[in-house]
C-alpha cells in the first residue's frame, strides 16, 4: 500500500504519517517545495518519499523520490543512487518511459470513478489487468477512488497493490 497526502484536500501529513502502516510507503507531496527535514522520523515507519530532488530527499532524511509523471524528464539517474523510486503514470506509454528509466513501481491512475478534480477516465480491473500483463517486471499500484469494495474488485489483477490519498481515514 502507497499513501500519497494531500495537504491542499486539508490532510495533515504528520496525522497521515501517524495513521500509516509501518509496512506502507508514504510520498508527501510538496508540489516543488522542498520537504522539511524530519529528525524525529522512526525508522519503523512507512518508508518515506517526496517529489523532490534526490539531494532535497537526502538532505530531509527520506527514503526516495517519486516521479510525477510530468516531472520525470527532469530524473537523473546518475543522483538517484540508494534512493527508492516510484512514478506516476496516466497512459501506458508513461508505464514505458519510467520503465525505460528504470523505475519499477509506478502508481497508474485513474482505477475508478474519484471526487479528485484532476480524476479523469477510470480504467478499471480490466484495463488495469492488462497493463500489468502488459508490463511483467513493473509494480503497478492502482490509484483513485479506492475503497473497500474496489480493493475486492483488484484482487486478480496481478497488482502490486494500491496507492490512496483519502481512503486511509477521513480528515
Amino acid at each position: 500500500m502507497i499513501v500519497l497526502s494531500d495537504q491542499a484536500r486539508g490532510y495533515d501529513l504528520g496525522r497521515q504519517l501517524a495513521d500509516c502502516p509501518p509496512w506502507a510507503i508514504l510520498i508527501e507531496r510538496t508540489y516543488g517545495a522542498v520537504p522539511g527535514r524530519r529528525d524525529g522520523y522512526v525508522k519503523q515507519g512507512p518508508l518515506r518519499l517526496a517529489t523532490t530532488s534526490a539531494r532535497a530527499s537526502r538532505r530531509a532524511s527520506l527514503d526516495g523520490v517519486h516521479w510525477p509523471e510530468k516531472r520525470l524528464k527532469k530524473r537523473c539517474r546518475s543522483a538517484m543512487a540508494g534512493l527508492i523510486e516510484t512514478a506516476s503514470a496516466h497512459r501506458g506509454l508513461s508505464i514505458a518511459k519510467a520503465r525505460q528509466q528504470g523505475i519499477t513501481h509506478i502508481l497508474v491512475s485513474v482505477a475508478f470513478p474519484s471526487r479528485s478534480p484532476s480524476a479523469g477516465r477510470p480504467r478499471g480491473p480490466i484495463r488495469l489487468a492488462l497493463l500489468q500483463r502488459a508490463f511483467p517486471d513493473c509494480a503497478l499500484y492502482a490509484l483513485g477512488g479506492i475503497t473497500g469494495r474496489t480493493v475486492i474488485r483488484l484482487t486478480r489483477t496481478g497488482l502490486a497493490g494500491v496507492a490512496l490519498i483519502s481512503g486511509l481515514k477521513p480528515p
